[in-house]
């Protein structure tokens, strides 16, 4: 990747505990770093309509989003307390290639860290509806771009991270662990693919989980649809 920036890299914050490691690693990375901060759902769904949209992808050569927040196993919530959520893979259908053209064939990265709420603990509200080209359920066929054939699903890693709730509901609440392992690896001045850079994230988290009462546990999922061997250093 060439591109100065090399992207757009997105932070959606709606702990606050992780902005500023979050802006300082990917600025350093060399993204244009654009942050927003305790946003409601229907807040949430707007910036990610809004940054899909933009012409400055055409340009650059990745993506990069990074969500903090309340949910359930499958949705995001924002700051609100409600059952429905906006699920997750609606965020990832914003960005795919039929609905984001400009990001075809290039890095869609998106980091995500999802403290998990009892359904107990939510609010009745009505089902959320989500409308627009931006998320409707279409065929998955290729696209066209120059002379091959480029699925609308190819080149995402998609690292969701799970953790219970109560992790923020202590005295002094703490950064996630996930996160800030993650601006450690991404800080490091190795220059190491991606991939394995994960993978010691991992062994990071899988050291805390040992250690630690089953309510302190982080879990991380990794998928990725990469075709090419993605190395991120410090400028």
């Amino acid at each position: 990747m060439q591109s100065k920036p090399l992207g757009i890299c997105l932070i959606i914050d709606c702990i606050g505990n992780d902005t500023e490691i979050l802006r300082d690693t990917f600025a350093s990375l060399g993204y244009d770093v654009q942050c927003f901060s305790y946003q409601t759902m229907n807040n949430i769904i707007q910036i990610l309509r809004k940054v899909a949209c933009m012409p400055q992808h055409q340009d650059y050569d990745s993506f990069v989003c990074v969500l903090v927040s309340r949910g359930n196993s499958e949705s995001v919530f924002g700051v609100d307390q409600t059952r429905s959520g906006f699920p997750l893979d609606h965020i990832r259908r914003m960005f795919m290639g039929d609905a984001c053209p400009s990001l075809l064939g290039k890095p869609k990265l998106f980091f995500i860290q999802n403290y998990v709420v009892l359904e107990s603990h939510l609010e009745d509200c009505s089902t959320l509806e989500v409308d627009g080209p931006a998320v409707k359920n279409v065929e998955s066929k290729p696209r066209q771009l120059g002379p091959c054939l480029v699925h609308r699903e190819a080149d995402f890693l998609w690292s969701l991270c799970k953790a219970d709730v109560s992790l923020l509901e202590r005295p002094s609440s703490l950064p996630s662990l996930y996160l800030k392992c993650l601006s450690q690896k991404l800080g490091q001045e190795r220059r190491r693919p991606l991939l394995e850079l994960h993978i010691e994230l991992n062994s990071s988290v899988y050291d805390w989980n040992s250690r630690v009462s089953a309510k302190e546990k982080y879990y991380v999922w990794l998928q990725h649809t990469l075709r090419k061997k993605l190395i991120l250093s410090c400028t």
